[in-house]
């Protein structure tokens, strides 16, 4: 099949979506690729409840703690091309590959990250993609903030670009913005 993408704020239902249209569109198996890591106490009852809440028939990989692009990518390519992947969400996984590290600028960025966004669009199987919608509130303060909302959004174009559908999922309601 192809990619489809799903965005929206936090919390807004694109999870609950995203998990209900890879089990209704693709074909088993299903690979559920969850990238949140237990930063804090917050964030282990988050990955709790959605763990708590996903259905029993997705096949779960673990994504290590501050993976390296090329450690992504091998688990990527480890999942079958003609396997139904969620991957749930591509903001935290940018998050967490950059997180810690000394960025220059944004496209020094951006060429780490086109290969994540390849890989995803040249698979043959339904591939559902969640991510943060970047850019809907402020402008961060920070230069680090400010250079991840960029990037977030680049890439975010980007996966759009190679998407066959995308939805934005406004309090629990999915709008088709590409069909």
């Amino acid at each position: 099949m192809s990619l489809v993408l799903v965005t929206g704020g936090i919390r807004s239902g694109k999870s609950r979506f995203a998990e209900d249209f890879a089990l209704s569109k693709g074909d088993p198996p299903w690979v559920y690729l969850p990238t949140a890591w237990p930063s804090d106490a917050e964030m282990v009852q988050r990955i709790e409840r959605h763990r708590q809440e996903r259905d029993t028939r997705f096949s779960v990989l673990s994504l290590p703690v501050a993976p390296q692009f090329g450690g992504f990518l091998d688990i990527l390519r480890s999942v079958p091309s003609d396997a139904t992947l969620l991957l749930d969400g591509f903001g935290l996984l940018l998050g967490q590959l950059f997180e810690g590290k000394n960025v220059p600028d944004l496209p020094s960025l951006l060429d780490k990250a086109h290969p994540l966004v390849d890989a995803l669009t040249k698979r043959t199987g339904l591939t559902v993609v969640v991510t943060e919608e970047a850019g809907s509130g402020g402008v961060p303060l920070t230069p680090s903030g400010r250079i991840f909302a960029d990037m977030l959004g680049e890439m975010n174009q980007k996966l759009a670009l190679g998407a066959r559908f995308v939805y934005l999922i406004v309090a629990g309601y999915p709008l088709p913005i590409k069909k």
